[in-house]
C-alpha cells in the first residue's frame, strides 16, 4: 500500500468518525429538547457522553496541520447551540449546512491526498 493510500484511508476514517460523533451528539440534543429523557440528569449524562465522543473525534482532526479544521469547528459550534436551545429554537438548518460544508471540505482534502 502506498503512503498516499494509507494516509487517505486514515483521514477518511478520521473524518467519518467525526461525522458519526456529530450526528450522535446532535441526536442527543434533539431528544433532550423534545423531552425524551426521563430526568434532566439523564439528559445531561447523555449529553456529556456524546460531547466526549465528539470532542475526541474533533481532537483527532486537530493533530494534523491540514484538513477541514475550520469546517469541523463550525459543526461543533452548531451542535453546542442545538444543545442549549429549546425544540422550537433549534437551528437544524445551520447544523445541516455546517455538516455539508465539512463533508465538502473533507472530500477536497481526501482528493488532494491521493494526488500528492
Amino acid at each position: 500500500m502506498s503512503t498516499s493510500t494509507a494516509l487517505y484511508l486514515a483521514r477518511q476514517a478520521t473524518y467519518a468518525a467525526f461525522l458519526s460523533a456529530a450526528d450522535s451528539e446532535s441526536s442527543v440534543c434533539w431528544r433532550k429538547a423534545d423531552g425524551q429523557y426521563p430526568t434532566p440528569d439523564a439528559a445531561r449524562a447523555a449529553q456529556d457522553v456524546a460531547y466526549t465522543v465528539t470532542r475526541d473525534a474533533y481532537n483527532r482532526l486537530l493533530v494534523e496541520p491540514m484538513g477541514p479544521h475550520a469546517e469541523a469547528r463550525i459543526v461543533i459550534d452548531a451542535i453546542r447551540l442545538l444543545g442549549r436551545s429549546s425544540a422550537e429554537d433549534q437551528d437544524w438548518h445551520a447544523f445541516k449546512q455546517a455538516r455539508e460544508d465539512f463533508v465538502d471540505a473533507a472530500r477536497v482534502c481526501l482528493s488532494e491526498t491521493l494526488q500528492a
